[in-house]
């Protein structure tokens, strides 16, 4: 087991009885729409739940929290200013700043929107702070796409991983390109990530419960109850992976796990998406753009990730 970085997942476990919420990302690059978006999203779920929004701006000055505060939707926020929260220079002090604000307020839901220069490829290493796990589940990863200016940027590291680790892409301002322009940048973002949903919306207006209600609180129609004792564990690995036991790995996968999605690299140098919500699980071949395979697991049943990696890498000799 030298070869494989794996985690010691007693840490990552919340105590029983503790409730867990729902943590969502915002990401896109600048002025695609991140704050129309939260705009759009509080508009449907003030009134219902208890929302923390975290902002983070490269700038000294909160221009888009005094912007979300004079929509007049009820929420609790906590600004991060001067830089990006996923930058190694911050990333202590938002972890310990957002626990706090957790805390303090005890939300029923947190959104975090990532400043649109940011790289959140890291979003895993956040979901690794001990007291962190304790209060928070990763429930969805939102990119917001500027449809008028997205071949501009689309080459850049930042706006390629935004789009890598996205559950839901928006492309975004749909009314100011014509319907040939939208579709190529369908087809690109699919290319990307294949297992992305995608909403083409203009003012980022979306039917959100749809998604974040139904899709994440119940199971072909029915309830699954509340969402508590969540267990989160991530893994990684830059050995390659045997591809018959990653079917081993999906045949674990039941409804006790809520989500897991991640890359994984086969010892043929292919790469894989895999994807999986109450155990319903979608494996789709990428072009190999990651250096070794990356898992994020959210679920009532704690996996035994040790035992799966001893079955799954491969060890050359």
């Amino acid at each position: 087991m030298n070869a494989i970085n794996s985690i010691d997942s007693t840490l990552l476990n919340p105590p029983l009885g503790v409730r867990s919420i729902p943590f969502h990302l915002v990401t896109g690059f600048l002025g695609s729409g991140k704050t129309t978006f939260l705009k759009e999203f509080l508009s449907q779920f003030s009134d219902k739940y208890r929302i923390a929004v975290v902002q983070n701006e490269f700038a000294e000055s909160g221009i888009d929290g005094k912007e979300l505060q004079e929509s007049g939707w009820k929420f609790d926020l906590l600004e991060v200013n001067k830089g990006s929260v996923f930058c190694v220079c911050l990333f202590s002090d938002f972890r310990s700043q957002l626990n706090n604000f957790v805390e303090e307020y005890k939300p029923d839901v947190v959104v975090l929107e990532a400043t649109g220069l940011a790289d959140p490829i890291a979003i895993s290493e956040l979901l690794m702070d001990t007291q962190l796990q304790k209060k928070l589940y990763l429930a969805g990863v939102w990119t917001v796409i500027d449809a008028v200016h997205y071949q501009k940027v689309k080459k850049m590291p930042a706006v390629m991983n935004q789009i890598l680790i996205a559950d839901t892409v928006l492309v975004n301002k749909m009314d100011l390109i014509s319907a040939g322009a939208i579709e190529l940048i369908k087809t690109e973002v699919l290319q990307i990530n294949p297992l992305a949903q995608l909403y083409c919306t203009t003012y980022c207006q979306m039917p959100f419960d749809n998604i974040v209600e139904k899709k994440l609180l119940r199971q072909d129609g029915k309830p699954v109850g509340a969402i508590k004792d969540v267990y989160t564990q991530v893994f990684r690995t830059s050995n390659p992976v045997k591809r018959k036991n990653v079917d081993y790995l999906i045949k674990t996968l039941n409804e006790d796990t809520y989500r897991l999605k991640g890359y994984i690299v086969t010892e043929n140098n292919e790469a894989f998406m895999i994807q999986s919500v109450f155990g319903q699980t979608k494996l789709v071949p990428v072009t190999k753009s990651m250096f070794g395979t990356e898992i994020i697991s959210i679920g009532r049943k704690n996996i035994d990730f040790d035992y799966l990696l001893r079955k799954m890498v491969l060890i050359n000799k």
